[in-house]
């Protein structure tokens, strides 16, 4: 009977690693899309403290509003309610920037899970 529960315990595990697979993969590709895409104005810590980011008065992303867990429909709107954003739009999909967002949320300081 130990034997058993042991292999149910480990097989359980098993499957609870593959069950967050795909959040680790979101967060992965995207802090790789955050940083081809956003960083040259945003940088690579969320705070807009770089040159572009100043000449462009791009906002901090490190904000608790950045940090819900639904967040992500947020930044969708906000990207493509912002005019500064144009010259990336044809680049990323809107699966791209809920991607993006699963990285924000972390710089914000709120959970990498994506929503």
């Amino acid at each position: 009977m130990r034997a058993a529960s042991a292999l149910l315990a480990e097989a359980l595990a098993v499957l609870g690693l593959f069950a967050f697979a795909p959040s680790f993969a979101r967060a992965e590709e995207g802090a790789k899309l955050y940083e081809a895409n956003c960083a040259k104005c945003h940088g690579a810590d969320g705070r807009a403290d770089t040159p572009m980011g100043k000449a462009m008065k791009a906002a901090s992303l490190v904000d608790p509003k950045w940090a819900a867990p639904d967040s992500g429909a947020a930044l969708v709107a906000a990207f493509h309610a912002n005019p500064k954003h144009k010259a990336i739009a044809s680049k990323v999909s809107d699966d791209d920037l809920r991607a993006i967002a699963v990285h924000v949320r972390a710089l914000a300081g709120g959970s990498a899970a994506p929503n």
